[in-house]
């Protein structure tokens, strides 16, 4: 394909680098010492921005955030968080627009959109010190036919992009990060993903295999009848990629140092599929020449 993998290792979104946003925490009531909750009523916890679920009648005074609580259950984050929770499938949820201003406190290169439904546009602006805007990129979304020929551009189906990559922040340290996405009633946003980006390799060698791994569940009952329960799914891929001699310990360094991070792989911006958030499963790296040395990599995504 003859494009460098690029990496991104995201930062952190802590709710202290949240400036604004225009997605309220209101999900549930917050919870309330004094409050009397029955079995399946849910709250939130703004400190921790999490939504929980009482599993018991009566439940006064219990504590969701305990260390220990066997009154209350964990359901997730709060709609406003569901962008940095680590799950591509898990949506923030607003009608026609969503919007985050983020001081990260350190240079950013790079911003992400995944997941992305519903929408039309999405803009993304540097706002240096002084209101001073030195970055300002607007994405349009638009819906395009899955196949050729003129039927299919007047009657057929039509996909919208479900990503935004951009891989072109001028780097500024100090200054606010603020993304806009408009769209349908349906808009939508899996993760926002912000980071300092990485290139290795000469370029991902064609034969690239993309594919996922699905974690629903299909069995049949004792009439034979087929019994699926829909779950979510996750990507995987498998790349290959000639290095210079100087990537092989840059490579083998920075890949150590992320085994248990989630990261944002890309090969091409050319497909979305070869666009991955999550582990990779293993490497090799073939010391195959002088010069040069081939790399195996196989990743796993989110779900």
């Amino acid at each position: 394909m003859s494009e460098q993998l690029t990496v991104v290792r995201p930062i952190e979104v802590t709710p202290a680098m949240l400036v604004s946003s225009s997605v309220p925490e209101t999900d549930h009531p917050e919870w309330a010492a004094g409050t009397t909750y029955a079995t399946g009523q849910r709250v939130i916890v703004l400190a921790t921005h999490k939504v929980y679920q009482s599993t018991a009648d009566a439940n006064t005074g219990n504590d969701p955030t305990a260390p220990v609580s066997i009154k209350w259950v964990e359901v997730g984050s709060t709609n406003r968080w569901k962008a940095f929770d680590k799950s591509v499938s898990t949506q923030v949820k607003q009608a026609t627009s969503i919007s985050y201003r983020i001081k990260p406190g350190s240079a950013i290169t790079s911003v992400n959109l995944l997941n992305l439904t519903g929408a039309t546009s999405a803009r993304v602006r540097v706002v240096a010190p002084g209101e001073v805007t030195v970055y300002d990129k607007t994405v349009a979304l638009a819906r395009t036919p899955v196949e050729t020929g003129w039927w299919a551009w007047f009657f057929g189906d039509r996909r919208t992009p479900t990503q935004v990559l951009l891989q072109d922040l001028p780097s500024y340290p100090t200054a606010d990060i603020l993304i806009d996405i408009e769209g349908t009633a349906d808009l939508g946003v899996g993760v926002i993903l912000l980071g300092q980006l990485r290139r290795f390799s000469l370029g991902v060698k064609m034969g690239a295999r993309v594919g996922i791994q699905d974690y629903s569940s299909k069995g049949r009952n004792d009439f034979g009848d087929v019994i699926v329960v829909a779950r979510a799914f996750a990507k995987r891929a498998n790349f290959s990629m000639l290095l210079t001699a100087g990537e092989v310990d840059a490579l083998h360094l920075f890949l150590s140092g992320v085994r248990a991070t989630p990261c944002l792989w890309i090969a091409t911006q050319r497909y979305e599929s070869t666009t991955v958030y999550g582990f990779y499963k293993n490497f090799d790296i073939v010391i195959s020449y002088f010069s040069y040395s081939d790399c195996d990599l196989e990743l796993e995504g989110l779900t």
